[in-house]
């Protein structure tokens, strides 16, 4: 969806994805590293950018590039999408592990989703062998909600997820969770910007 939401703190914006990002979501998609846990990926760039230009015009989708306040250096995406009234799923995170921005960028989206656009609630879908991603969740007070047997192929192979959900209610929890660990990563940031 082509939408105008730009926030920014703890050394990180997120802004609207444009056409300019495609080479780069598409580059971030294709490191093995990162993409081990996302699903079916068609190495055609031309895919890509078609699935990109439909992106556009969907309603409900806002597609955000994570970039570095300090040098507008873009390192990652993250998305709110598949809006039905007032809820939401979030996700198509994935970002450079160069940049230590996962914390801000998850407190700046969960800020979009209630104070910006109002939603009461937003979940989650997370390979259930995802660990790392997994415990951040837990950690940062997301509520299991779910399992969706394999909700996912990767490699040819059927993986659950494991869905967390956050309701606007709890956002002032979550706000002050993840706030020591985003202030932590904005002072590595500007080490590596």
């Amino acid at each position: 969806m082509n939408h105008s939401i730009t926030v920014q703190n703890y050394g990180i914006r997120l802004r609207p994805v444009t056409m300019d990002d495609a080479e780069f979501i598409f580059e971030l998609r294709r490191d093995p590293k990162l993409a081990k846990y996302i699903g079916e990926f068609d190495e055609q760039f031309s895919v890509h950018v078609a699935w990109l230009k439909r992106y556009f015009e969907r309603e409900g989708d806002y597609y955000f590039c994570i970039e570095t306040v300090r040098s507008n250096t873009p390192i990652g995406t993250i998305a709110i999408y598949d809006r039905n009234r007032d809820i939401a799923e979030w996700g198509r995170i994935i970002m450079n592990s160069t940049f230590p921005a996962a914390p801000g960028s998850v407190w700046l989206m969960y800020h979009v989703a209630f104070d910006i656009l109002g939603l009461s609630s937003v979940y989650s879908r997370t390979v259930i062998n995802n660990k790392q991603v997994v415990s951040f969740h837990d950690n940062s007070g997301a509520e299991r909600s779910g399992i969706e047997p394999e909700g996912i192929t990767i490699q040819g192979k059927p993986m659950d997820m494991i869905i967390h959900t956050v309701t606007a209610d709890r956002w002032p929890y979550i706000k002050k969770r993840l706030e020591p660990s985003a202030r932590m990563a904005e002072r590595l940031l500007e080490e590596v910007t």
